[in-house]
């Protein structure tokens, strides 16, 4: 029994990642986990589908077992959403490789790039790049490029690649008795927000083809199954969108002290003044993004700021290592993968997020933002929801 996991949002899942689950299985593994993310994700929007529907969609197109990132890693940027997934990864206990794709899929240079995330020479100049207003990203490549050269730091201009790397470095900081290999798979198809090829779209044009009801086209880049479950979605009024609720984002925002801001994550470097003096002006989310960000400050990680705001959420969870393992849906080979965790995971194992609540007071804190952040959710949804419905949404069961 060789199981890997993958660590994906799958907003939504497609042809892609259905795609690089079969390579895996190509390539002798046997059962497949899945770390994803809830209802909201890296991009700083909530994710087009509910967790359970896009959970259903993986599973019936090559998943096994979906577990759930929780949202304060979700929400992160680069390397604090692959802290979360990778300790959550770890703490199965009983997985062999950590799969992930990458433009550039040449293992022992993506390894060299997350070796040079360590380097103190690195650190220096990272420093140095900073203190010219650059975004970490450029200022981090830059530094990368002046010590390893070139082609390791031209590994750090791709998206999937970032991530890559970032998955590298903490798989060497997990425990050495819970380490799993690495395992790098070519990404397949259209560059990231780039042009379909062939069958293959990205899921950022997937979702606006989506938001535009343009079902017959987005129909080719995903699996049948897939697709009707998200046409049913969207019939029963679960297509969210961040824009549906404005006037509630501005409203939370306004009544926001300044104080509590400075409290979000990733809200250093005088970035909270901007945020708060937009705020005051803004009358859409649009004038709230464009009165925040800058060259430093990428729309990335200011939409992040913008729903961390309205979320609510807490300066370090992010920063603390998981409490639980929530599973989200499993089918009967991921039952297997299930059953050995009883011996094996280092962390409590459930489906109900009321009974992972009551494990540690650790746990509480993530049970009950992840709660917040789903009643916010289905605020975004065409169709409204009332609140708690992540204490009663049982997880996705598959014969």
């Amino acid at each position: 029994m060789r199981t890997a996991v993958v660590i994906a949002e799958y907003n939504p899942f497609h042809n892609g990642h259905r795609w690089q689950l079969a390579k895996m299985r190509e390539q002798g593994i046997d059962h497949i986990a899945v770390v994803m993310s809830p209802n909201f994700t890296q991009r700083g929007t909530p994710a087009v589908f509910p967790k359970q529907i896009r959970a259903k969609a993986a599973l019936e197109n090559g998943a096994d077992l979906i577990l759930e990132l929780p949202v304060c890693y979700a929400m992160a940027g680069a390397q604090r959403f692959a802290y979360g997934a990778v300790q959550t990864a770890c703490a199965m206990g009983c997985a062999d490789v950590l799969c992930f794709g990458a433009e550039d899929a040449q293992l022992e240079e993506l390894q060299q790039a997350a070796a040079a995330l360590d380097d103190v020479n690195v650190k220096t100049a990272l420093q140095q790049e900073l203190r010219k207003g650059l975004t970490f990203a450029k200022a981090r490549e830059l530094a990368v490029k002046q010590v390893f050269g070139e082609r390791i730091a031209g590994l750090l201009q791709k998206p999937n690649n970032i991530l890559a790397v970032e998955y590298l470095y903490q798989l060497q900081r997990c425990d050495r008795e819970k380490r799993i290999a690495p395992m790098a798979v070519a990404r397949m198809g259209s560059a990231h927000d780039g042009t379909p090829v062939g069958e293959f779209a990205s899921a950022s044009y997937i979702r606006q083809l989506i938001a535009a009801q343009d079902w017959q086209t987005a129909k080719q880049y995903l699996p049948q199954s897939a697709y009707e479950l998200y046409r049913q979605a969207q019939m029963d009024g679960q297509t969210a969108d961040l824009l549906r609720g404005e006037r509630a984002v501005l409203s939370v925002l306004r009544s926001r002290r300044k104080e509590e801001l400075t409290q979000l994550p990733d809200c250093s470097e005088g970035i909270e003044n901007r945020l708060y003096q937009a705020i005051r002006q803004a009358r859409s989310l649009q004038e709230l993004y464009d009165g925040i960000k800058t060259k430093r400050y990428p729309l990335s990680r200011v939409r992040r700021l913008v729903t961390a705001a309205f979320l609510g959420m807490p300066s370090d969870l992010h920063e603390q290592p998981p409490a639980y393992l929530r599973i989200l849906g499993a089918n009967g080979k991921g039952r297997e993968i299930l059953s050995r965790m009883k011996t094996t995971a280092v962390l409590p194992v459930s489906a109900s997020l009321a009974r992972l609540e009551q494990t540690s007071a650790a746990a509480q804190k993530f049970a009950q933002l992840e709660s917040r952040c789903t009643d916010q959710y289905f605020l975004l949804t065409e169709k409204m929801f009332p609140c708690g419905l992540d204490y009663r949404q049982g997880a996705v069961f598959l014969p």
